[in-house]
């Protein structure tokens, strides 16, 4: 399947349209000036049971019939293959960073583009799902991101947002043994309302907001190992002492706690 891209003479039209919101908290992570794309699926994949669940859960909030599906800020597109497989559907990962779209796995009906919330490089009601995960702190414009989102699905459409939120931050596993990620992160992040209230200011009316327990590790060791590849974008705002000292501290942990699952707590939100 071929999906119809949008001309770029639209760009300048469209940024019209909208009032750019205040300015982020935080300057947005640059993936492709850092590491992180190639130690991105090491530190941050889940089971084939938590994908599926994933999965079960995107399919029953949305619309009855997905035929395509747009992950938006896809990453190495660990969402991609599995939403996929799941709808039986065509699925286009967009993103911005080239480092992160070259580590991307391929399959038959999954295809990537280089490109940003603020202007997805689709034609208006080409895609039945908009799926994001994790990336909803990187918009730079919420408010222009979301009326993309209703720009680009078709009637009876509805987005899927998988996120961290500000009011979960010092929930997080590795906080404790990395207390400056808290307020990093409590910045960057945002809060439950401001997403409902930026979906609702481009036309969304019907809000689902949830959460998932989800296991990231099967044990304190593994997990340790995986925030060592220094893969999360909040971390990796930390400076080399603090990372280092949080990562001292959180292998002491695991040591004693070797045997112990880890489990955190993801938040979602579905709109039509």
């Amino acid at each position: 399947m071929t999906f119809a891209l949008r001309p770029p003479d639209d760009a300048v039209a469209c940024r019209k349209l909208y009032t750019p919101p205040p300015a982020r908290r935080c300057e947005p992570m640059d993936y492709d000036n850092t590491t992180i794309p190639a130690n991105y699926d090491a530190g941050r994949s889940l089971s084939l049971e938590m994908l599926a669940r994933w999965m079960e859960l995107v399919a029953s909030h949305s619309s009855a019939v997905v035929q395509t599906v747009l992950d938006l800020g896809c990453g190495t597109g660990r969402f991609a293959v599995p939403l996929a497989g799941r709808f039986s559907a065509a699925v286009v990962g967009v993103d911005p960073s080239a480092k992160m779209l070259a580590q991307a796995r391929r399959a038959p009906d999954v295809y990537f583009l280089q490109g940003q919330g603020e202007y997805i490089p689709l034609r208006d009601r080409a895609v039945d799902l908009v799926f994001t995960s994790m990336a909803y702190h990187h918009f730079t414009q919420p408010v222009m991101v979301a009326a993309e989102c209703r720009r680009v699905l078709q009637a009876g459409g509805s987005v899927f947002v998988r996120t961290g939120v500000r009011e979960r931050m010092a929930s997080y596993p590795y906080a404790p043994f990395f207390p400056d990620a808290v307020p990093v992160g409590e910045r960057r992040l945002p809060s439950a309302s401001e997403i409902c209230a930026v979906f609702g200011s481009a036309g969304f009316r019907s809000a689902i907001v949830g959460e998932i327990v989800q296991q990231v590790a099967a044990n304190w060791p593994h997990y340790a190992t995986r925030i060592a590849t220094g893969a999360d974008s909040v971390l990796a705002s930390l400076n080399q002492e603090q990372f280092h000292t949080g990562l001292r501290r959180l292998r002491d942990y695991a040591i004693k706690h070797a045997s112990t699952p880890v489990t955190e707590t993801i938040d979602y939100f579905a709109f039509r």
